[in-house]
């Protein structure tokens, strides 16, 4: 309102003024929402691109590439060689090179940075970045790269050297052809975070066999087992994999018996021999199937977004395991040596993890299913006691013959219990 007791003319000067100012303001917020949108100020002008970085990372110290991207430079180099031997290339519209769109995806997964972090490091924006991660994910999860670097163990191939070279694994484990588990990985939907399930199968020189994931994070061991055995995991009739009791007993699966001490760690804090052939066989399964929990600590350690989860949606999310998996395939196919700087290291025992579940709480699960028929679930017991005692007659005669018990005996799992 006017000010009071203003002449006519007065009245008139203070609304075309306080029309005047309305426009002022009005021209201010229009141009302040406008300029931006056609006059855009470049925000990744750093000298140091995301190409001249990763130049950088080729021809500089060789830990420096391994620090960023999780892999040596000849592997690197070899990993652009096979994905264009795929048929993947550079489209002619694209700005980046295929090498510069591998480093995104590899230095994403190394550091679990956002997006926004990511594109800083590039130089490039959120959009491009954004593209050429689901662009390397997809190939490196698809069929073509996957199937070639996992794969299931044929039927004929000879037992793994791991067990015939190991006389604590060796006859008894013959017909083994790896370990299986599951395990919990680290995702984010709109209500801030969930966890995603995986079941894996891994040989003794760890590699990964098998690999699916995208289970919900409560989801049970047998019921991934079941599902996997009816779509895409093929056993070969007289072989088996190890496996905790969560999965239950069946003649494709050695399992540990109930009931009785089972865990290195039991071991550990015991030290003590074991007192039958159940806990015999307890303590040989799990210094066996222990590659399983180094595999994944390995994978854990080398690829931090798996245990935190991006800003991509569930999709996007659940193809990153099964990319990792494969690529940890095809690191250890170009560079052997790989693996021991993990398994050296005391921190690849995967303390990552958590609190595991209680053992207990799944016993005997797929023998409740109606998959396992009462006949199938006898012959498996049959099977895995005649190994147990097996074991318990050769470790008794072991004893007899030697009475001062060799404390290099169990090498890799002292001192958690002398066998």
């Amino acid at each position: 309102m006017p000010p009071p007791n203003l002449s006519p003319q007065d009245t008139a000067k203070w609304v075309v003024l306080l029309v005047v100012a309305l426009l002022q303001y009005i021209v201010l917020g229009v141009g302040l929402y406008v300029f931006p949108q056609y006059c855009k100020e470049d925000m990744h002008t750093s000298a140091l691109s995301g190409r001249a970085w990763l130049n950088e990372l080729l021809v500089g110290h060789p830990k420096r590439i391994y620090i960023a991207l999780g892999m040596r430079r000849h592997v690197f180099l070899a990993l652009v060689l096979q994905i264009r031997a795929l048929g993947y290339m550079e489209s002619q519209q694209s700005r980046l090179n295929l090498d510069e769109s591998l480093a995104i995806f590899l230095y994403t997964c190394v550091t679990g940075l956002a997006i926004d972090h990511v594109a800083e490091r590039f130089q490039h924006s959120h959009t491009t970045i954004s593209e050429h991660f689901r662009k390397i994910l997809d190939i490196l999860s698809g069929p073509e790269f996957y199937s070639k670097y996992v794969q299931l163990p044929d039927a004929n191939a000879p037992p793994p050297s791991a067990i015939r070279n190991n006389p604590k694994w060796w006859p008894y484990f013959q017909n083994v052809l790896g370990a299986m588990d599951e395990d919990l990985h680290s995702a984010r939907n709109r209500k801030g975070g969930v966890t995603q399930n995986c079941l894996a199968v891994v040989s003794f020189n760890m590699r990964f066999l098998f690999f699916t994931s995208g289970w919900d994070g409560c989801a049970a061991d047998a019921s991934m087992y079941s599902a996997a055995r009816l779509r895409d995991l093929p056993i070969p009739e007289g072989k088996s994999y190890l496996a905790d009791a969560g999965f239950g007993i069946c003649e494709a699966l050695l399992v540990p018996y109930r009931q009785t001490r089972y865990h290195l760690a039991e071991w550990a804090r015991a030290q003590l021999r074991p007192a039958n052939y159940k806990e015999l066989y307890n303590l040989r399964h799990a210094s066996a199937r222990n590659v399983v929990e180094r595999i994944f600590g390995v994978i854990k350690h080398r690829w931090t977004i798996l245990t935190r989860p991006p800003h991509y949606d569930m999709k996007v999310q659940a193809k990153i395991p099964s990319a990792l998996v494969a690529l940890h395939n095809f690191i250890l196919e170009h560079d052997e040596e790989d693996i021991d700087r993990w398994i050296l290291d005391e921190g690849a025992e995967d303390n990552l993890r958590g609190a595991r579940r209680a053992q207990e709480i799944d016993f005997g699960r797929l023998s409740t299913t109606g998959r396992v028929s009462a006949a199938e679930k006898e012959r498996a017991e049959k099977t895995r006691d005649e190994i147990a005692k097996a074991m318990w007659e050769d470790y008794q005669e072991y004893l007899d013959t030697r009475m001062d018990v060799d404390n290099n005996y169990y090498g890799d799992i002292q001192p958690e219990a002398l066998d």
